[in-house]
């Protein structure tokens, strides 16, 4: 799972790809790299290691993946970045088409808006959203409430803070998620 991280920078805040996320990819691809390269170097043919150069392509393109959005205070605009490596979608949003900075929660298979999360199937979600004035969004980031285990709802408190563009909660964060060796009975 890719998961996002606040770090201030210099012109305002940034949210990004973890650089964990990020490190273990370099890891794996590093590692792989290095496995293809002594088998190659003693003659085993890459058509007989098809697996591991899809495996090194894909944890090549973790490595490089990027997904940020940089709340610039400084020229009050914000910058997003979609893609891997220097190949992807780039947006430029000045605050004043911004309307505000929303946080949705809903459940994922329910059309219910009341629904409540099963052990199973329905499954609770959280939605980051930047709203614009022109009745658009981008979504920012799409995770389940349990793996967020808040860091979504106190980043956009941060970038809000820091930014000074407004958000809005449609709930607070469901406070009677039990985390333990088992599920309750």
């Amino acid at each position: 799972m890719v998961r996002h991280t606040i770090r201030k920078t210099k012109k305002g805040i940034s949210y990004s790809v973890s650089l964990g996320f990020t490190l273990s990819c370099l890891v794996f691809t590093l590692f792989l790299f290095w496995g293809l390269g002594l088998n190659v170097k003693e003659g085993v043919s890459l058509l007989s290691m098809w697996h591991l150069v899809l495996l090194f392509f894909f944890t090549l393109c973790g490595t490089l993946f990027r997904d940020t959005w940089t709340f610039d205070c400084e020229s009050n605009e914000v910058h997003s970045f979609y893609g891997v490596g220097f190949v992807g979608k780039e947006e430029t949003f000045p605050f004043s088409e911004i309307s505000h900075l929303e946080l949705t929660h809903f459940v994922r298979g329910s059309t219910d808006k009341d629904a409540k999360p099963t052990k199973r199937r329905f499954k609770a979600m959280i939605v980051f959203t930047l709203k614009l004035k022109n009745e658009e969004s981008r979504d920012i980031e799409i995770i389940a409430e349990k793996s967020s285990a808040g860091r979504t709802e106190a980043a956009i408190q941060a970038i809000s803070v820091v930014s000074g563009l407004s958000m809005q909660i449609d709930r607070p964060r469901d406070m009677d998620l039990l985390v333990g060796l088992r599920d309750p009975q």
